[in-house]
């Protein structure tokens, strides 16, 4: 728990006034670590002693995004009795997001409802009365651009690094900001990175590949399942690094896909923070595929139609360690493929407080060890990439 978290907690606690008559008064706090969003509830008697209610159901809790009317339960309730001044209650579930606020309502067995009407993550700010136009411009649509939604997936990153396939320093670079209006996501992104090409003819060529692409997307909720639907495009350049001059593939590519989120399912299994699985999901779609160029296609123009499934999930253990796997499926319907696969392996050792810095950056370099092989479209050429570096999560609020 950094020190911005424990001070929103012990104004959660100030806000947790004893109520007159012996009526539970509450107060509360939104935290994030290792990847995972949370809410803590403080109780106290009549008396302002800290309390635990007795039977905390899920069905007795009710948690609201303000700004969405839509509700929502916990998936996982646990009561903290670290001491007699120190109890509080700890709500889970993957609907908590950052960079909101949110409203909890508890019924209790006996008496009145307890409602704590704000309990925002400390980096939303809740709009005052009199705040520039221009400052609710940027809080809701420039700074939100850059929003997570509490998993690893998405996120903005810079890593340099060792690359081992290619025996030379490397650097990667993301940006995708997203834009939200009315359940609709859009989002662009800005991709650079480095891999190696083994080619049929045999030997190994590196790659140095910068895309971009753009998306928009809609998701629900049925029941505890985060179901999602996206249409995206993209273009890639791509050029390859050879003995006697370099050479360049061009790509494009759309698809339509489906996505499942299985998060809230592992809820009761997760613990704050040393064991937390996220971005448990799985993906199915159909894709097109055209890259025209030199390189491995020899001049030719090569097109293709494929259906994809995927698959990914993270774990993080020991307070800072996350291992993450993903893998995309496809099955082209030209080129002489009639099945492809990518994997993708990643360790990062999330260094956090480890080294110094300053309280009010919202960001530092972790250690990353990745490995990724197999096939994918356009190219379908066997690509390996091994690497360990330090990476970044850019934040530019």
């Amino acid at each position: 728990m950094n020190a911005l978290s424990a001070a929103a907690f012990a104004v959660a606690l100030a806000r947790a006034a004893a109520a007159p008559g012996g009526d539970l008064a509450a107060g509360g706090a939104v935290y994030y670590e290792r990847g995972h969003y949370w809410i803590e509830i403080a109780f106290r008697d009549g008396a302002g002693h800290d309390t635990i209610p007795p039977d905390l159901a899920p069905s007795r809790f009710e948690i609201t995004r303000i700004g969405d009317d839509s509700g929502f339960k916990p998936t996982r309730i646990e009561a903290i009795r670290a001491s007699r001044t120190s109890q509080r209650v700890i709500l889970s579930t993957s609907r908590i997001e950052g960079r909101a606020c949110y409203r909890v309502v508890f019924t209790p067995l006996r008496g009145p409802r307890v409602a704590v009407d704000s309990i925002c993550d400390p980096f939303a700010l809740e709009a005052g009365a009199g705040e520039w136009r221009s400052k609710t411009f940027f809080r809701r649509y420039v700074a939100s651009a850059f929003h997570m939604d509490g998993g690893e997936s998405g996120l903005n990153q810079l890593a340099y690094g060792y690359d081992f396939s290619n025996e030379r320093a490397a650097a990667r670079l993301r940006l995708a900001p997203r834009v939200r209006a009315r359940g609709w996501t859009a989002e662009a992104s800005v991709k650079r990175d480095e891999t190696s090409y083994t080619p049929a003819a045999g030997g190994r060529t590196a790659a140095v590949r910068a895309s971009l692409s753009a998306s928009l997307s809609r998701a629900v909720w049925a029941s505890d399942l985060r179901c999602a639907i996206a249409a995206s495009y993209g273009a890639d350049r791509t050029t390859l690094e050879r003995a006697w001059g370099d050479s360049t593939v061009r790509s494009r590519s759309a698809s339509v896909e489906g996505r499942v989120r299985f998060d809230n399912l592992l809820d009761p299994v997760n613990r704050f923070p040393a064991s937390v699985f996220a971005g448990v999901e799985a993906a199915f779609g159909w894709a097109w595929y055209l890259a025209e160029g030199d390189g491995p296609l020899g001049g030719r123009r090569s097109g293709r139609l494929a259906p994809f499934a995927g698959l990914g999930a993270s774990w993080t253990f020991l307070y800072g360690v996350r291992l993450s796997y993903s893998l995309q499926s496809f099955w082209p319907a030209s080129g002489g493929e009639t099945f492809a696969a990518f994997h993708s392996a990643r360790m990062r050792m999330l260094l956090g407080d480890v080294l110094a810095r300053r309280s009010e950056r919202a960001y530092h370099p972790d250690v990353e060890a990745v490995w990724e092989w197999g096939r994918r479209p356009p190219l379908l050429e066997r690509e390996e990439r091994i690497s360990i570096g330090f990476i970044y999560d850019l934040y530019p609020w």
